[in-house]
């Protein structure tokens, strides 16, 4: 069965990779069960818990009397932790990188827009539980600074907005951060949480936005 499972995970990275960088465009047949078995050797179960996978990742869609089709992009996952993990595992592959670098930028983007409306929010609401975790989050990022515990900070700052929804982009702040050349902004970051504590969100925002734009050079 451990067996099965990680054939079936190993052949959803491999089917996947051809869908995300458009080798295999929307709307285009996947190729058949019989054609996939015999160029990646394994069983008719294994492809179809595959396109299980994929398809509840939004990849692809089964169409009756037509067969399974690539999906449109607008129904992908890509904020996904399976999806970031592959792309990860070959981003040094030639046709990943270009898709790779504007994925980055996206994620960026996407960064841009949540975490300086986080921060504020963050200041207007944050409990004093939520302010000691953030505080103490930073406190360990200090001493280590790790790809971890940064992530793990943000992590306490997007909780500290008291919305449940706040907690959804923390695999594409992850994987965001793995990727990033610069060192942590951590004075930004040191502004933005005492901001919080003074429940000043003009200040929490600026120094959230100063520390993306940081973290770009």
């Amino acid at each position: 069965m451990a067996g099965d499972k990680r054939r079936t995970e190993a052949l959803a990275e491999a089917l996947a990779l051809p869908i995300l960088t458009q080798t295999l465009a929307e709307g285009q047949k996947m190729p058949a069960d019989t054609q996939i078995c015999a160029s990646h050797s394994v069983s008719r179960t294994v492809v179809r818990e595959a396109f299980r996978i994929l398809s509840g990742k939004g990849l692809i869609i089964a169409r009756p009397r037509v067969g399974t089709m690539v999906a449109p992009r607008t129904g992908w996952a890509l904020w996904d932790g399976d999806i970031l993990h592959w792309l990860d595992n070959h981003s040094h592959a030639s046709n990943t990188a270009d898709f790779l670098d504007k994925w980055l930028a996206d994620a960026m983007d996407i960064r841009l827009a949540l975490e300086p409306s986080f921060a504020a929010l963050a200041a207007s609401r944050a409990t004093p539980t939520a302010n000691e975790t953030l505080q103490s989050a930073l406190r360990e990022l200090q001493h280590s600074g790790s790809l971890e515990a940064e992530a793990a900070f943000l992590a306490a700052l997007y909780d500290a907005t008291g919305n449940d929804f706040a907690a959804y982009p923390r695999q594409l702040t992850g994987w965001s951060l793995r990727h990033r050349q610069a060192e942590a902004p951590l004075a930004d970051y040191a502004k933005m949480t005492a901001a919080i504590a003074q429940k000043d969100a003009a200040s929490a925002r600026q120094s959230a936005f100063q520390a993306l734009l940081g973290s770009q050079t």
